[in-house]
């Protein structure tokens, strides 16, 4: 088996021995192997990936995460499965996946996503905004009415800070898409016209309300 493993502030793209495209988002593993023989083309992920699957009828294949895996003969789609976020969100854009977790299992169509909880719960959301979600790919952060918390998370691994909160997490959320690409003070300035402000501290950033 070959294992890929992306750092903080970086991502990835491979094919896989079937001809698979697979992009890895920052902070995540992919382990996979160098031939795919047997039933099944099995790869395990954590973190954050989007796949867009060569076919093969006879051979399904599938995507193990912590509490949940995705069955596709031929499709594209996006798991994010980072441990901080607790849970499994997998997004579909075209073909169909089923996501089967310990408890459940659902069959998704396009610009839905199934999300899975650490007790093995499934929940359907839809409809979603998929090419939105994969943002990522293309050097975007995407905040879909992102809480303050969901927000530093993702920053949190793109510029390797650690975020602190000395008070009470104010509730603001947030909306739009920003380029990766820029330094963090001024994504920061963008942040901070919803009623918060920020104190970068070495690697340490902290969250003040306003």
């Amino acid at each position: 088996y070959n294992v890929l493993t992306t750092p903080k502030a970086g991502q990835y793209q491979l094919t896989l021995p079937d001809g698979t495209k697979v992009w890895l988002n920052n902070v995540s593993s992919l382990r996979y192997p160098t031939r795919f023989g047997g039933k099944e083309r099995e790869v395990e992920l954590t973190g954050e990936a989007y796949f867009e699957i060569s076919k093969r009828q006879d051979q399904p294949f599938v995507v193990k995460v912590r509490d949940a895996e995705v069955e596709v003969l031929g499709t594209s789609f996006n798991i994010m499965a980072y441990e901080e976020e607790g849970g499994t969100q997998t997004t579909l854009l075209t073909g169909a996946v089923r996501v089967k977790s310990r408890k459940n299992s659902r069959q998704l169509k396009p610009d839905e996503q199934a999300v899975v909880s650490g007790d093995g719960s499934l929940r359907l959301m839809h409809p979603v905004s998929a090419e939105d979600i994969v943002s990522w790919k293309n050097g975007f952060f995407y905040f879909g009415q992102a809480s303050l918390v969901q927000v530093m998370r993702q920053l949190s691994r793109w510029y390797d800070v650690e975020v602190v909160y000395p008070g009470k997490i104010p509730e603001v959320y947030f909306g739009g898409k920003i380029d990766r690409s820029l330094p963090l003070n001024e994504v920061l300035k963008f942040l901070e016209k919803n009623q918060i402000h920020f104190r970068l501290e070495g690697r340490k950033l902290i969250a003040i309300p306003s």
